[in-house]
């Protein structure tokens, strides 16, 4: 069986920072002008939407904040007891979010984002280490 704390210190770090440079690439589109580099053709009308900001909060900016905790969830351990769980709760929020903005790409504004889509699939995998791993 593999066990989380052999897989976590590589595993996370590298999930959470290649969550952090979408995110901090989609946060940085969402506060500024020009052409957003995209598979497809989707990704500036959902960034630049009315649904790409949570209680004023551009959500690139929550996914930089939630990816850095995930990144370094492995190495707080040592000094924050109970950071696993808080990162699973973490997690949880975040996944469902992206399951709402994922509903919203395809039915209500009928366009896709391709980082926003890769993050979701960087949380969902993030979600079963943390939640299924003993």
């Amino acid at each position: 069986m593999i066990s989380r704390r052999s897989t976590d210190v590589n595993v996370l770090t590298a999930l959470g920072a290649a969550g952090i440079g979408i995110s901090a690439y989609v946060w940085y589109k969402q506060v500024t002008s020009g052409r957003v580099l995209c598979l497809g053709t989707g990704c500036a009308a959902v960034i630049r939407s009315r649904y790409g900001r949570l209680l004023g909060i551009p959500n690139g900016a929550l996914g930089v904040a939630f990816f850095l905790y995930v990144a370094f969830t492995p190495w707080l351990r040592r000094w924050i007891p109970g950071v696993d769980s808080l990162a699973i709760v973490a997690a949880s929020v975040a996944l469902l979010l992206y399951l709402y903005l994922t509903y919203l790409q395809l039915f209500v504004l009928r366009a896709l984002c391709s980082w926003c889509l890769a993050s979701a699939a960087l949380t969902a995998v993030i979600f079963s280490l943390l939640a299924f791993l003993p």
